[in-house]
């Protein structure tokens, strides 16, 4: 993200035209210019969350990253319409990585739409 924008937000209307290739360009322009090892770690969790998104839901995507910089923090959320109502979450191995990499995670439903969302502390 560019200095005073400290919210980014994406929305995919159709997951036919817009690859994970895509979220991931778009992703390395709001961060163009952050350390290497950040880079890294939030197109980790930003590609996982959005595949999750893509295997388990369905159109629109919303991915939102939420940069607090006074706390040194980012929040990535991902938002879906849900095929199916949810149930109870299994953390398979997408999201496991995602709680290996964030400080917390979690899902947040409401109605038919569901929100993963992962906070990355930045470390100097």
């Amino acid at each position: 993200m560019t200095a005073g924008n400290n919210t980014a937000v994406l929305v995919v209307q159709d997951e036919d035209t817009t690859s994970p290739a895509d979220v991931a360009a778009w992703l390395r322009d709001r961060i163009d210019g952050w350390p290497a090892p950040d880079v890294l770690l939030v197109g980790v969790v930003v590609g996982e969350l959005f595949d999750n998104a893509r295997q388990h839901a369905s159109p629109p995507f919303v991915i939102e990253l939420v940069l607090d910089r006074w706390r040194e923090r980012l929040v990535v959320s991902v938002r879906d319409r849900a095929l199916r109502p949810s149930g109870s979450w299994q953390t398979a191995a997408g999201l496991a990585f995602v709680a290996a990499l964030s400080e917390r995670w979690g899902v947040v439903s409401q109605g038919r739409n569901t929100t993963v969302w992962a906070e990355i502390a930045f470390r100097d």
